[in-house]
């Protein structure tokens, strides 16, 4: 059985049920482990994909994780707060959940071989078994934003990252949850800029069995729409032509009432009515985000 975690509140509900849409259309053979940031979202999902997991019980016992929600945002969380530092705590605390979770699933779940963390807002395009075509011989698994290099936000993206349930994984998996738990290491000054993405960097330097997933497989997200060429159903990257295993919908803003949606407003202004596979798999999300808030 695969092994998928990820995290998300009561406002992200009908995301994390159509990622779990998007998995179970090519297997139903994998755990998606959810991690619950309010009581809302804990009680009304039930799904015998999903497990469930209420961040208030870690909150209870870990003193750690309680005390960093005190820690100081990063720049990137300021950014997205414009400015508000106690907003920006909170998106900062948000954030280092992702390698906290990810890590709490390796530690607590013993019999799994695996983890891969998967930002909730991400919907699967193609059968995900195919990931695991790759990761025999490696340790870490890591995507790319796609986008000329920017220092700040560091060469990968956190929208899936994958851990194998060996010393090699574990021991990464623990360093970057510490890394985002205190502030009084050597990366801080050089890898905290944008909250718990740029540590991902540090992977391929200090472990062995890191690879790029980018190599393989094609993904999409806002930000990188106009680094790629289309054809009527894969993508150009780099010249090379990919198969869509995810579209990362980053921002996605759905207006139930008017029937319509915006798709990343925080990204600029996207025009995806002239590109029809842009267009086609975003009808089709927001279809599926339609029929889970009804």
């Amino acid at each position: 059985m695969r092994h998928f975690c990820t995290v998300a509140d009561s406002g992200f509900r009908s995301r994390v049920l159509a990622l779990n849409y998007s998995l179970k259309k090519y297997s139903n053979n994998y755990k998606l482990h959810l991690l619950c940031l309010d009581n809302e979202i804990y009680s009304t999902i039930s799904d015998s994909n999903i497990k469930t997991y209420l961040l208030s019980d870690l909150l209870n016992n870990d003193t750690i994780l309680l005390e960093s929600k005190n820690n100081p945002p990063s720049r990137e969380a300021l950014h997205n707060a414009q400015g508000n530092i106690d907003k920006a705590k909170n998106i900062q605390f948000i954030w280092s959940l992702a390698p906290y979770f990810s890590n709490y699933c390796l530690n607590n779940n013993p019999t799994i071989d695996s983890i891969l963390y998967i930002d909730s807002d991400i919907y699967f395009f193609n059968n995900w078994e195919k990931i695991y075509e790759h990761t025999s011989n490696i340790n870490i698994g890591l995507v790319e934003h796609r986008i000329k290099h920017c220092h700040n936000n560091g060469k990968y993206n956190v929208g899936i990252v994958y851990f194998k349930n060996n010393d090699i994984g574990l021991t990464c998996s623990t360093l970057w949850k510490d890394l985002l738990l205190y502030t009084d290491h050597q990366f801080y000054s050089s890898y905290s800029d944008c909250g718990d993405q740029k540590y991902l960097e540090l992977f391929p330097n200090l472990f062995d069995g890191v690879e790029s997933f980018d190599k393989f497989f094609g993904h999409l997200a806002p930000w990188n729409f106009n680094y790629h060429t289309y054809t009527d159903n894969e993508i150009i990257w780099e010249d090379k032509k990919q198969y869509i295993m995810y579209c990362h919908f980053s921002n996605f803003n759905p207006n139930f009432k008017e029937d319509s949606y915006s798709p990343a407003p925080r990204h600029g202004i996207i025009n995806i009515s002239k590109n029809p596979l842009l267009k086609k798999i975003y009808d089709e999300y927001y279809t599926v985000l339609k029929d889970f808030e009804q």
